[in-house]
């Protein structure tokens, strides 16, 4: 195959574009990195447009095995000299590996109806934070989750890193509040806000068909609108002396709880 050499090739450029939001949503394309994250697309059957090696990456057997792998689902290969690859990897310790892949959501909050378990995101905006709860979503699925417009980018490299993998298997759906409420009421959901004051905790969930849970915003928690909207609003009872959890941790405690009372 041919070599790249210069940071003014057109893939090149193409790759670097999509560190943006604005380039991701308007190719609807986005880039995972490493060797392990690029295996894991191919056994997920992700929808990969074309993979980047690095020239020293191609002298190891991982790499060469993976390659190999690539050509049997068609999909293109591409390499280039270290320097060039460096230019555009998102990771201090690069594998000399990475892929571009299309993008697996929707808008369309009727797909709600394909699911019992849900997890809604209100304005999620650390990436760690986001990645961690779409991978408990994924480890205690199947499970939709949704997400409104004030989260962080779901494809943002940071959030696709901590996501583990999830990112290839996951639901994700978008909306405003207005139109995810209204969807989850129209296919039947109870909804369940986390709140940090609250009488009510998860053994005063009664067992249901459908449930969504709800993960506020690490700062202000979940908005008014959506609390009011709720079925009932649960705080994690805790013994020790921190007023608070971390967003991804809450979610993960709640996501584990709230997933035993479905029917």
């Amino acid at each position: 195959m041919d070599l790249i050499t210069s940071k003014d090739n057109l893939k090149i450029k193409y790759v670097r574009s999509l560190s943006s939001k604005k380039f991701r949503d308007q190719e609807n394309s986005y880039v995972v990195e490493g060797i392990k994250f690029v295996r894991e697309a191919i056994t997920e059957k992700a929808n990969i447009k074309f993979v980047l090696f690095s020239e020293s990456a191609l002298d190891k057997n991982e790499a060469k095995a993976m390659e190999n792998e690539l050509k049997k689902v068609n999909a293109d290969v591409i390499a280039c000299t270290d320097i060039v690859f460096d230019a555009v990897s998102d990771t201090i310790n690069a594998q000399g590996v990475l892929a571009v892949i299309k993008k697996n959501d929707t808008d369309d909050i009727k797909l709600l109806k394909n699911f019992n378990f849900a997890v809604m995101c209100d304005r999620i905006q650390d990436p760690g934070n986001l990645g961690t709860i779409i991978r408990t979503a994924d480890a205690f699925g199947p499970a939709a989750v949704i997400m409104n417009k004030g989260c962080v980018d779901q494809y943002n490299p940071k959030v696709v890193r901590a996501s583990a993998g999830a990112i290839f298997r996951g639901n994700f759906i978008h909306g405003d509040d207005e139109e995810i409420i209204r969807g989850l009421y129209e296919q039947g959901f109870k909804i369940y806000s986390t709140v940090v004051e609250s009488d009510f905790t998860f053994d005063d969930i009664e067992k249901s068909d459908k449930i969504c849970v709800v993960i506020g915003n690490e700062g202000q928690g979940v908005s008014r609108e959506i609390i009011e909207a709720s079925h009932m609003n649960i705080t994690i009872k805790m013994s020790g002396r921190a007023e608070s959890l971390n967003a991804s941790i809450a979610a993960g405690i709640s996501i584990y709880e709230i997933r035993k009372k479905l029917l």
